[in-house]
């Protein structure tokens, strides 16, 4: 189940609605190859790693952005947005780690496991956030970077 880009993403910051679209793209771009090869994923482990990899390098980018943003305009629950930022990077590279350790790149049931549990959190992960934590910050938003 592809996330589809909604408007009711959007925190009206040009900026951070361009990176979180590309955050769903990337998300997407990771559930179409495993949606495509489901039976043999061992087959596309690179592209896999790989495409964890940029979602894991974007999401710090944005996440610096967005955090720099909210340091701008002052937002007084920067603290708390931050740490569900580095609870969200902690997880991700625990995750990657389990993916690059041991025999799971080269088991297709194990993959198959591994990535529907994947992309089921960071479906889950990315909506809820924006459309929680995200729009709490945008009314202290004057100015963008």
């Amino acid at each position: 189940m592809v996330t589809k880009w909604d408007s009711k993403y959007e925190t009206n910051i040009s900026e951070i609605d361009s990176q979180h679209k590309k955050l769903f793209r990337l998300i997407n771009n990771i559930e179409t190859v495993y949606d495509e090869n489901k039976e043999h994923l061992s087959g596309k482990s690179r592209i896999l790693l790989d495409a964890v990899s940029e979602l894991e390098d974007y999401t710090l980018s944005h996440f610096l952005i967005e955090e720099r943003v909210m340091e701008l305009n002052q937002y007084p629950a920067l603290e708390a947005h931050k740490k569900q930022h580095d609870k969200f990077t902690d997880k991700i590279l625990e995750l990657k780690n389990r993916l690059t350790s041991g025999n799971l790149l080269t088991n297709d049931a194990e993959l198959d496991q591994f990535f529907g549990d994947l992309l089921n959190f960071l479906r889950a992960w990315l909506t809820n956030h924006i459309l929680k934590e995200d729009m709490d910050y945008k009314p202290y938003i004057k100015f963008n970077i």
